[in-house]
């Protein structure tokens, strides 16, 4: 649930430096294993578990709660692992995670109290945490997160799958409000990423799982006919699909995440990855990736804007369809967005962390196997 532009305002700039200079962090304490991820979590990480998107309001999402718990896995950091996982429960389940989804949005409200400004979950968070809770059990030996995560996983299979008729079983963003009328259904292709779905096939096989993704790669020459991913699609029950109707179709701060997951999933997902390669050569011509594309006409939305976390984003999709000298053009983008001495000051938590993905994965901290397990580089495994 983003959907926003991931621009700072000056005032937004102001409100930031100054809770910057006072926010308590999380310092590492064990042998780095991963530095770039000990840096984001001194900057946007609270010394109890909350991820703060310091560039919206202070707010905490649990997209952010799940990123974080996946990535502190990835650095083998368990403490703070378990302490983004208290938080998210305590404050987005009412202490009930497992038995509960978590509230997606946390921040300011009305009233001047901090806590859940809407109830509603968020499917590609919830998938996440099960996700990171499965491989924490696994990775750390320890099968009191599976439990949860076995939990969560019923929890989304009957409050976030919908049967949508003829196209058959879909992933819904949210239990609330995806559903339109008419037996449609609003989609976002960025909330599936191919490596889960493999693997949750594998935990859960009578679950779902393989016949959501196997439907989802069914509609996908319709969903990307310009070859552009678009930050929603409908589906309707004669399986017919057609571009988001309730605003102006667009493939934004969403979409740059399908590239993501499908460059970092492999040879499993070539057929997507081939099937966007317009994308790619779209980034090429321009040099580095716009912020806004119309998936209907695969032509860029004009704007100067090219978000940095974009960049980031795209080096596991350029490595996988070739596009080296792209590739070296988003890397030294990013590296000179990180010498930028206003980046130590102020940096966009949601380009941050598309970095930390793309880039944690171009260095080889982590892979993701033909399973969809985790590989983190102290692991033993694929490097």
């Amino acid at each position: 649930m983003r959907l926003i532009p991931h621009r700072l305002t000056a005032s937004q700039f102001v409100v930031l430096a100054c809770w910057t200079l006072a926010s308590p962090v999380v310092h590492a304490q064990a042998k780095p294993v991963w530095p770039q991820w000990d840096d984001f979590a001194a900057r946007f990480m609270q010394a109890d578990g909350r991820v703060v998107d310091i560039t919206f309001d202070r707010k905490s999402t649990s997209e952010g709660q799940s990123y974080a718990l996946f990535l502190a896995l990835v650095a083998n950091r368990r403490q703070q692992f378990d302490l983004i996982l208290t938080w998210t429960s305590d404050n987005l389940a009412d202490g009930q995670l497992g038995n509960r989804l978590p509230a997606w949005l946390w921040g300011l409200r009305e009233d001047g109290s901090w806590g859940v400004k809407d109830q509603n979950a968020a499917s590609d968070a919830d998938l996440w945490i099960a996700y990171s809770l499965f491989e924490a059990a696994r990775l750390w030996k320890s099968p009191g997160y599976a439990r949860t995560a076995h939990q969560l996983l019923a929890l989304i299979r009957s409050s976030e799958i919908a049967d949508s008729g003829r196209a058959g079983p879909v992933l819904l963003p949210a239990p609330v409000g995806f559903k339109l009328d008419g037996d449609r259904y609003r989609i976002d292709p960025s909330y599936l990423p191919g490596f889960m779905f493999r693997y949750f096939a594998g935990i859960d096989p009578k679950g779902p799982w393989q016949s959501v993704w196997d439907a989802y790669i069914r509609m996908a020459p319709k969903v990307f006919s310009k070859g552009i991913a678009p930050d929603l699609y409908v589906v309707d029950a004669a399986g017919t699909v057609s571009p988001d109707s309730e605003r102006e179709p667009s493939g934004s701060y969403d979409a740059i995440r399908v590239y993501l997951w499908a460059g970092m999933s492999g040879p499993t997902d070539a057929a997507l990855i081939t099937l966007l390669e317009p994308y790619g050569d779209l980034v090429r011509k321009r040099g580095t990736p716009p912020e806004k594309v119309n998936p209907v006409t695969g032509l860029a939305i004009v704007s100067d804007y090219s978000p940095i976390g974009y960049s980031g984003a795209l080096l596991p999709f350029l490595h996988a369809t070739g596009g080296k000298a792209t590739l070296e053009r988003q890397l030294e983008r990013i590296r000179k967005d990180a010498a930028n001495p206003a980046h130590a000051k102020v940096s966009n938590y949601f380009d941050q962390v598309l970095i930390l993905f793309g880039k944690g994965w171009l260095d080889g901290h982590y892979r993701f196997d033909e399973l969809g397990r985790l590989h983190p580089r102290w692991s033993s495994g694929p490097s």
